[in-house]
């Protein structure tokens, strides 16, 4: 099934917003600017992120869930057993690895890989309340040996590696260490705000990691494989990493946990703002941590000052924020928040992976330029 583009044209030619596509092979789209200034982010106009252009299409009334590998007792389980089992439900912000743009500066000097193709603003990240059953009911159901060291989830998607071309078909598979598998708050997710699972969104069911970027939560969930020993499938290793500066003891960074972040979603860069005042609004996040500041510059960050109102999360949402801005006079102003978590890490002004041009992990501080008339 090809995704479709999202959007209805009224009769007196209004657009209501759609999700935008950010590559050639309409694997990638982006929420528009409306839905991320709302708390949370209609199915409709939620970031799709897929390996390939073809959403598999799976029969709910054959479905089974393979869980295997280091067991004791092997399963395969229906839709209607795994939805037997006790329901949780919370809100998770979802963020790709791939989210935001490279700078300008940096694509100068560095080759940015196709699969960042075409990403200009923030819109592949949003947020949504997620209902299933907790991974870890289902592995203790099948019973952990003590030689298990990862567990490794197996999506039915499959097909040529989109960067490369190579004819090899891979499917796409990625793993847990054990910790985060039996967190109670590791999903395996059959509603997305209170509806069943969109196709484009893993139907029946997907891996939800709860704090973790996107691509960790493997959709259309085929099976469950409990391995002795560490995962190196190719999305593992060969995708979703940058390269470290040279001579670093570690030549590459892999990504699991979410940076600490924050975006300006009210207004949007390029808007005219009145010079009576303006209430700015975004979002911060900072997947399993806490975030505990935000902040608001005006003056491209030369000077900074604590955002008004700071909302809390639920579950592993984003953090709402508000601040009124009086602007001095009329004039062009360079908008900047950045936010700071409970382990003190704050983000950076500049891009963080200038060694590597593929801009996974980019979570800098992100101007918005605005002008201000009377």
């Amino acid at each position: 099934m090809a995704i479709p583009q999202i959007g209805t044209r009224h009769p007196e030619t209004k657009v209501e917003p759609q999700i935008i596509p950010t590559n050639t092979g309409f694997r990638t789209f982006a929420a528009p600017p409306q839905a991320l200034q709302e708390k949370i982010v209609p199915n409709e106009l939620f970031y799709v992120r897929n390996h390939w252009k073809e959403c598999p299409e799976i029969d709910i009334n054959t479905y089974r869930l393979q869980v295997d590998g280091q067991v004791e007792r092997p399963l395969s389980l229906s839709f209607n057993e795994l939805k037997g089992l006790p329901q949780k439900r919370f809100q998770v912000t979802f963020e790709c690895c791939g989210n935001s743009p490279v700078p300008e500066y940096w694509t100068k000097s560095l080759r940015i890989s196709s699969v960042m193709e075409g990403i200009k603003g923030h819109g592949i990240m949003g947020n949504a309340e997620w209902a299933g059953v907790s991974l870890k009911d289902v592995l203790e159901r099948a019973g952990v040996k003590d030689s298990a060291v990862e567990v490794m989830f197996e999506g039915t998607d499959h097909g040529a590696d989109e960067v490369v071309g190579d004819p090899t078909e891979v499917t796409y598979e990625r793993s847990l260490p054990m910790a985060k598998a039996l967190h109670p708050d590791t999903l395996l997710a059959y509603e997305m705000n209170r509806e069943p699972l969109p196709t484009a969104h893993g139907f029946p069911l997907r891996l939800l990691v709860s704090g973790w970027y996107g691509m960790n939560s493997v959709k259309w969930l085929a099976g469950i494989h409990v391995l002795d020993h560490e995962f190196k499938g190719f999305y593992m290793t060969e995708r979703y990493m940058t390269q470290n500066e040279p001579g670093s003891p570690i030549p590459y960074t892999y990504y699991t946990r979410m940076k600490v972040k924050s975006i300006i979603t009210s207004p949007v860069p390029g808007e005219t703002l009145p010079a009576g005042g303006y209430t700015l609004a975004g979002a911060a996040w900072s997947g399993e941590q806490e975030v505990v500041k935000v902040e608001i510059s005006a003056d491209g960050g030369d000077t900074w000052s604590p955002v008004d109102t700071l909302h809390p999360r639920e579950g592993y949402s984003w953090y709402r924020w508000e601040h009124w801005w009086q602007p001095a006079s009329p004039g062009n102003y360079t908008l900047m928040c950045r936010a700071t978590n409970n382990l003190g890490d704050t983000q950076p002004m500049e891009f963080p992976n200038k060694w590597d041009g593929r801009g996974y992990g980019n979570n800098m501080v992100f101007p918005v330029d605005v002008e201000v008339r009377s």
